[in-house]
């Protein structure tokens, strides 16, 4: 009972502890800030305003007062914890103030306070924790350079780590920083054969220029030699002119950029120049020194592993995207209901992204965009793996939902070959996640159904320009749980658009109808969208910011199909069936003007349909003739016992109608219809067979 009653004194309950504890915080060596829910300052204590060198930050955002070197992530976990409720303790950030080639290492915690209390927001400590450096006058060489390491490489992107080299060594090495690379290093090209050729370099980054100061040469080939060595080399204006009265151009440029000392020291990895970097003393009155000459060599070492790191990575990313392009079509199929344009935007991470357009029995069209997360060869491969495997699953006439099932077991299926190929490589390990939208245009009925594997919802563009969402309940991602995966059938109105996308064209999937809103007004209008059109538009507004995903954008304009290309007829039971089909199909394959041919090869078909339908099937049955881009042959029945291809003996007195079909027909199969029953079909391609054609 005792230690009960101890534990229930609390500050709130006790004035003088509150008061103890208050006085112990304004006098903490810890830097203490108190933050509204905007993260701006409303109090701090002493020490916080000694960790910002005497500066009031009252009234300032944290982020801006402490110049952090990435102040969005900071932000946005700031705002996690505050939602969250649950404290972050000992945060490790960094500074962009520099402290003699290096910025600062805080601490961060932050503790949200109760939501119901007055002047509720966050209590944040700050802990300065940069390693103790040397004064100005003898600097740590190994602390230098590992304050300079901390700053350049964090990106795989060649112009980034230019530019962060550049920053991090003024005014710590030089005044003035100058860096140039290799022209093949800037075209994403391979070195060339030709070691001792002096390839042209660029300069990619400077930082510390003085105005109207001439720092890169226009004649490079003083340095030639210097680049041949693969070594630095340090003059200066007054005591060493010996190089400078050989090369009067390393002269004329000193003597314009208004230094006094120059450091050049090429970029090599193994053998290879990477580029150049140049330093130009002007203010600071020393001249360079052995012990600058040794830091630059390792600074250029480190850089360029980051280089080689970065051009590696680039090059894979090259391949990936060369893989995945030569695997996504290249003219999706469009016929009399359907007109299709697609849109690829690149992104950091690419080579996953697929889209498929597939015609199916019925004059249906299958419509698929999926993402493999990740990027280069492997994730590539995967992506050609999942599409091929889901257009054979498409050629079965599944339902959506049925397909993206069995194409998850598919993925389940790379993910444990995957897994147990990089066991063996013992490489890091990266397990597969992809996810696909499907849907099914049915241009007869002007229904779509869809169905989601993890991929976003597909949005809809009426006719008026109105912009919703098909709402198809989310399945599991690809390769995830063996759960049902639910299809939705919606009805469509003529001349609208469906979108499909892949999860990185938004950061959020409830943004899209806006986005869509913003490139339809962009249009001219009223009337009919193009689908080129808006994937144009679509473009104009998403390639102005970087994105760190790729996406693809499926735009598909759907139509009726054209009721005069489509005959249909309800079927007699007995042997009478045959003879009404082969009339019904003679006289409207006479009046689409298809060739004799054509029309023959047609009646047999039918005959063979119509006769199964009636021995093995069960009533009602019906015939059903579509005109598109080939002739679609269908017969159904409420059967549901499949018809199968049999090889004949020479003695057997039938089984040889479907053999014969396989043979006049150029695509034949079976399928099983929602409600129940089954349609067999065949397809004759009509390319040249209509009367009168060339």
């Amino acid at each position: 009972m005792e230690g009960d009653a101890r534990r229930e004194r609390t500050l709130e309950t006790c004035p003088e502890a509150m008061r103890v504890a208050c006085e112990a915080l304004a006098v903490s060596p810890l830097a203490i800030c108190v933050l509204d829910d905007e993260l701006r300052v409303t109090d701090c204590n002493e020490s916080a305003h000694r960790l910002l060198s005497g500066t009031d930050p009252t009234g300032q955002v944290l982020t801006d007062v402490l110049a952090l070197r990435d102040p969005e992530a900071e932000t946005e976990h700031a705002r996690e914890v505050r939602s969250s409720g649950v404290a972050s303790l000992n945060r490790l950030v960094r500074t962009r103030q520099t402290l003699h080639g290096g910025s600062r290492t805080l601490s961060l915690s932050l503790f949200p306070m109760p939501p119901d209390q007055e002047g509720s927001g966050l209590i944040c400590t700050i802990a300065d924790v940069t390693p103790e450096e040397a004064d100005e006058s003898g600097a740590d060489p190994l602390r230098r350079l590992a304050a300079i390491q901390n700053e350049v490489g964090d990106t795989l992107d060649h112009d980034t780590t230019c530019t962060e080299l550049a920053e991090a060594l003024v005014p710590s090495a030089a005044d003035t920083v100058v860096i140039a690379l290799a022209e093949h290093l800037t075209q994403g090209e391979p070195p060339p054969l030709a070691r001792h050729h002096l390839e042209p370099l660029c300069p990619i980054a400077c930082s510390g220029a003085p105005e109207n100061g001439l720092v890169w040469p226009a004649d490079q080939r003083p340095f030639a030699p210097l680049l041949a060595a693969r070594a630095p080399r340090a003059t200066d204006l007054v005591a060493d002119t010996r190089w400078l009265d050989s090369e009067p151009a390393i002269a004329r440029l000193l003597r314009e950029s208004g230094a006094h000392a120059l450091l050049a020291a090429p970029i090599t990895r193994q053998g290879t120049v990477l580029g150049m970097l140049l330093l130009y003393r002007s203010e600071t009155p020393a001249p360079f020194s052995r012990e600058d000459i040794a830091l630059v060599e390792k600074v250029c070492a480190h850089t360029a592993r980051c280089l080689d790191h970065a051009r590696s990575f680039h090059r894979e990313h090259t391949i990936a995207l060369a893989i995945q392009h030569s695997l996504l079509p290249r003219h999706p199929p469009t016929g009399a209901a359907l007109d299709i344009a697609d849109l690829r935007l690149p992104g950091e991470e690419s080579g996953g992204g697929w889209f498929d357009v597939m015609p199916l029995s019925g004059a249906r069209t299958g419509l698929a965009v999926g993402q493999v997360t990740g990027f280069g060869v492997r994730t590539a491969t995967t992506m050609g793996e999942l599409r091929t495997a889901g257009r054979s699953l498409a050629t079965l006439d599944l339902q959506p939902g049925e397909l993206l099932a069995r194409l998850s077991r598919t993925t389940a299926t790379l993910a444990r070959d995957r897994s147990a190929a990089q066991r063996e490589e013992n490489s890091v390990r990266m397990p597969l996640r992809a996810g696909c939208t499907y849907a099914e245009w049915d241009p007869l009925s002007c229904e779509v159904t869809v169905a989601r594997a993890g991929g976003p919802e597909v949005a809809l563009v009426r006719p008026d320009r109105s912009v919703d969402t098909i709402a198809t309940p989310e399945g599991p991602y690809l390769g995830g749980p063996a759960e049902p995966i639910p299809s939705v059938t919606a009805a469509v109105p003529p001349d609208s658009l469906l979108i499909l996308h892949t999860p990185g064209l938004t950061d959020d999937p409830g943004a899209v109808p806006g986005l869509l809103r913003q490139a339809l007004d962009r249009l001219p209008g009223p009337g009919g969208v193009d689908p080129r059109a808006l994937c144009d538009e679509l473009a104009a507004l998403l390639t102005s910011h970087p994105r760190a995903i790729e996406a693809q954008v499926l735009v598909c304009r759907v139509m009726a199909f054209p009721g005069e290309r489509v005959a249909t007829l309800s079927l007699p039971d007995g042997p009478q069936a045959a003879e009404a089909a082969r009339a019904c199909c003679e006289q409207h394959l006479r009046e689409w003007g298809l060739d004799e041919e054509t029309r023959f090869n047609g009646q047999l078909i039918v005959s063979e349909f119509a006769g199964n339908a009636v021995r093995h099937g069960a009533p009602p049955a019906r015939l059903r003739l579509i005109f598109d881009e080939a002739l679609t042959i269908e017969v159904s029945d409420s059967g549901g016992n499949a018809p199968l291809l049999r090889h004949a003996q020479e003695g057997d007195e039938g089984g040889r109608g479907l053999f014969i079909v396989s043979q006049l027909a150029d695509r034949w199969g079976t399928r099983y219809e929602s409600g129940g029953g089954k349609t067999i079909w065949a397809e004759v391609d009509t390319a040249g067979g209509e009367e009168g054609s060339a």
